[in-house]
């Protein structure tokens, strides 16, 4: 597809944004097989790139990668975010990693966003109960403390309960937590929980 380019044309933008992602221009004569997971993760990421968005949708962009082919990909996509003033929107499980890039946080539980934030004061003090539990399940390399654990299982989305669908698992609940709770601002996060109503 050359998006309405001359192929010459649509070539030369190619080989420009594998080299923006750090991938040699000759690799891009090479079969998927013969790269490494974080090169093919690049040659995903170029490609998303070529047609100029003003926004990405990374949905696990290292789920598969080694940790150090991870940090890598962290870095070029913190450096693409100032070179090309793009932003990112990252779906992950990986708190940790998501820390590295993000400016805001979003936290989902049972479908529903609990809790939305800037990084710099959710990763140091989440509100929502469950984004706190969340947290608080994180090993910490410089922090002497046991990770804790979330008892019970998420609710099934196909029956989802009523009220609170965090309830069942969460040990603040209270009464209240029977009806469907509103999406507040509390010191400077938006949040769904009775608590700060």
């Amino acid at each position: 597809i050359h998006f309405g380019m001359e192929k010459e044309e649509a070539w030369s933008k190619a080989l420009e944004m594998v080299e923006h992602v750090g991938v040699p221009g000759a690799f891009l004569n090479r079969y998927p097989f013969e790269l490494s997971g974080g090169m093919r993760q690049r040659i995903a990421l170029a490609m998303a790139l070529v047609t100029e968005p003003l926004f990405v949708f990374l949905d696990e962009p290292t789920s598969a990668l080694d940790v150090l082919t991870q940090a890598n990909i962290f870095n070029v996509l913190k450096r693409l975010k100032k070179e090309l003033n793009i932003s990112f929107i990252l779906i992950t499980h990986d708190v940790a990693t998501s820390s590295e890039i993000a400016d805001k946080v979003a936290v989902m539980y049972a479908g529903q966003i609990v809790e939305i934030g800037h990084a710099k004061t959710f990763f140091e003090q989440p509100l929502h109960p469950y984004s706190d539990m969340l947290m608080n399940s994180v090993p910490r390399l410089r922090v002497k403390k046991e990770p804790t654990f979330i008892q019970g299982q998420p609710p099934s989305l196909l029956g989802p309960p009523t009220g609170c669908r965090f309830a069942e698992r969460c040990p603040k609940r209270f009464e209240k937590c029977a009806q469907e709770p509103p999406l507040v601002e509390a010191k400077g996060h938006q949040v769904k929980c009775w608590l700060y109503v």
